[in-house]
């Protein structure tokens, strides 16, 4: 009888032990389903994210494509201002629905960020001054601008044109993209973000009298007054840019009478624009373009951002030659 009790005793201890194995590894097999689960949670979101951030990009693309359409079907690309369809039209490029997002192509009001205004459109690139061709005292002009960072983009372009007469490094032209600046001695973040909305690389040279901006107008050496007339007449009797209202400078042999008629203008501000037509600095149409265009999904979530700046060409057949690209 004593040896059966044992034997139970001894039954009961190992059942018992057997189960606290079962136990633990049931616990274990539970832990490592639930790490499991939380690991494949976390590659699917991986994956979900990396594929909105792919369609956001093609969004934006679609954005820059829609644009270019606009750019291509201008029925006056003689003749580039606020009432152009790429120029300003929130009905195309304001939150456009394509598939699951939209795309959204814009540049601010006001380039030195004080306003989170924007314009939906294409921006003139013919608006802004070129550091590859102005003269000292056009630069000098420049919000930001010091007379020792005017010196070394002086210098600056005399070197690299040295560089273009020989045998060595060829260059297209001195500055091949605004951040070169970045290299110019006495350039610094203050002076960088001051200038760099009003600058630019890739034009002939010449500004556009019905694009450019006061602080561009005033780099030219015109008077405040003057600039702000020109402002003026450009947005019409209601005062804001982009509306049915605008007026345009259909040429510049008849711009000054143009503004004269509508802002009575001084002897010296009506030399003021003879001078600088003279002088070959204006222009009435446009042929570089920056176009910004944001892809979005989830309601502004997941957004990418394309960055082009294209020529238009209009000799021949039209075409758009692509000068820049980014993609953030």
């Amino acid at each position: 009888m004593v040896i059966e009790r044992n034997k139970r005793s001894s039954f009961k201890s190992e059942d018992g032990s057997i189960l606290m194995v079962v136990l633990w590894i049931l616990v274990f097999l539970v832990l490592l389903g639930l790490g499991l689960g939380y690991s494949t949670s976390i590659d699917q979101r991986l994956v979900s994210y990396q594929r909105d951030r792919l369609m956001a990009l093609y969004l934006a693309k679609a954005g820059y494509v829609r644009a270019t359409a606009e750019l291509l079907k201008d029925e006056t690309p003689k003749l580039d201002s606020t009432l152009d369809t790429w120029a300003h039209n929130p009905e195309v490029f304001q939150e456009a629905s394509l598939g699951e997002g939209t795309f959204t192509v814009s540049y601010p009001v006001d380039p030195t960020g004080k306003s989170e205004e924007v314009i939906y459109g294409v921006e003139d690139e013919d608006r802004k001054v070129d550091i590859n061709t102005a003269v000292q005292a056009v630069l000098l002009g420049l919000p930001g601008m010091t007379d020792e960072i005017a010196d070394s983009v002086l210098e600056w372009r005399a070197e690299h044109q040295r560089l273009g007469e020989g045998f060595g490094e060829v260059k297209d032209k001195p500055f091949n993209a605004v951040e070169e600046v970045w290299l110019l001695e006495g350039m610094t973040p203050e002076a960088y973000h001051h200038m760099r909305p009003f600058i630019t690389v890739y034009t002939d040279g010449k500004v556009n009298l019905n694009s450019a901006s006061k602080e561009v107008l005033m780099a030219l050496k015109m008077d405040e007054d003057l600039a702000d007339k020109i402002l003026r007449f450009r947005r019409g009797a209601d005062g804001q840019a982009g509306t049915e209202d605008d007026q345009v400078f259909a040429g510049l042999g008849g711009a000054e009478q143009q503004l004269n008629a509508s802002e009575s203008l001084s002897p010296q501000e009506a030399a003021q624009i003879t001078n600088l037509v003279s002088q070959n600095r204006l222009k009435v149409n446009s042929s570089v373009f920056r176009i910004r265009s944001q892809g979005s999904l989830r309601e502004g979530k997941v957004r990418r951002t394309v960055e082009g700046v294209v020529r238009r060409e209009t000799k021949g057949a039209d075409l758009l030659t692509l000068l820049s690209w980014r993609e953030y």
